[in-house]
């Protein structure tokens, strides 16, 4: 890979560290990362998106030409990006997160939003329906727990489907913020997609949860704190509801990235989670009053 990094950038790669298909090195004093990515629909947006960034002044990692002047280098069958690192691998914090997610964004025509939930999902689950009448008995593990988490997800989708978002703002947020993520993490411009301020510190809550991290006084303190109006407040809690950590998983044993056995894990954690889910609802229904979802009310009333 030295000579790869050579012949198309024209730097002196040393020290070069590889981790899966990403490949780290120093050069004129300078760190990089040559990584593997493969949407190319949206690398051209990611890459003036993430420019238009640093232009503001605000840190992320920047995308490096090759000499034919392309975003992408194919090397053998994949497709790199060299990106230069301007920040450290210490690990994020909440608030790390939530100064992130204050940076609004105003171009409303980029094909890196995802705000639109309602359609995201329902098409999604329509597409993992689909797939798991294709699959038959091959992952009974699967299918044995997925009517459950599509219960879930119809759920998340019910609760945003009457609620306006047009007076909330987008913001940079990432597809996928994690418990154990880091600088480099946050700072990826490979990560970034334009949405609602809530879904990083959703997503990072229920990460923190199935890491056996303790996070009901946390979401309440974010709560507490930010004072979410009512339409943001459905569109947290619809968050919350969505098992994207089940169906992240899911899609990892679909395409044959881990064994089926990894989901018990998430699976185990049934009844743990919903009792969080029932203790964010009451919370917010103290203050806000969100729509109702029948089976956490009735497990309040009785």
């Amino acid at each position: 890979m030295k000579n790869v990094i050579n012949y198309y950038y024209n730097l002196e790669p040393i020290a070069i560290h590889q981790i899966n298909k990403k490949y780290y090195f120093k050069a004129s004093d300078e760190q990089y990362v040559f990584i593997t990515y493969d949407n190319i629909n949206e690398i051209d947006a990611l890459y003036d998106f993430s420019n238009s960034l640093l232009l503001r002044g605000l840190m992320c990692h920047q995308m490096i030409l090759n000499i034919d002047k392309q975003i992408l280098t194919k090397v053998n069958e994949d497709l790199y990006v060299l990106m230069k690192i301007y920040v450290a691998k210490k690990d994020i914090a909440i608030n790390d997160i939530l100064n992130f997610n204050n940076i609004t964004i105003n171009d409303t025509k980029s094909i890196l939003r995802r705000d639109d939930w309602f359609n995201l999902w329902t098409n999604k689950i329509d597409y993992f329906e689909y797939q798991i009448n294709q699959l038959g008995k091959k992952h009974p593990i699967i299918t044995r727990s997925f009517s459950y988490y599509v219960g879930l997800a119809e759920n998340a989708i019910s609760l945003i489907s009457n609620v306006n978002k047009d007076g909330l703002s987008l913001n940079l947020s990432h597809r996928r913020i994690l418990y154990n993520d880091t600088f480099y993490n946050l700072y990826n411009p490979l990560n970034f997609v334009i949405d609602l301020r809530v879904r990083d510190i959703c997503e990072y809550f229920k990460s923190c949860f199935f890491n056996g991290q303790e996070v009901l006084e946390l979401i309440k303190q974010y709560l507490s704190y930010n004072k979410l109006s009512y339409n943001e407040s459905c569109y947290f809690f619809a968050r919350l509801l969505y098992p994207s950590y089940y169906f992240d998983v899911y899609e990892k044993i679909i395409d044959n990235q881990i064994d089926e056995e990894e989901i018990n894990y998430v699976i185990s954690k049934v009844d743990s989670y919903e009792n969080i889910l029932r203790e964010v609802y009451i919370y917010l229904k103290s203050s806000i009053n969100i729509p109702e979802i029948e089976w956490l009310q009735k497990a309040i009333l009785y």
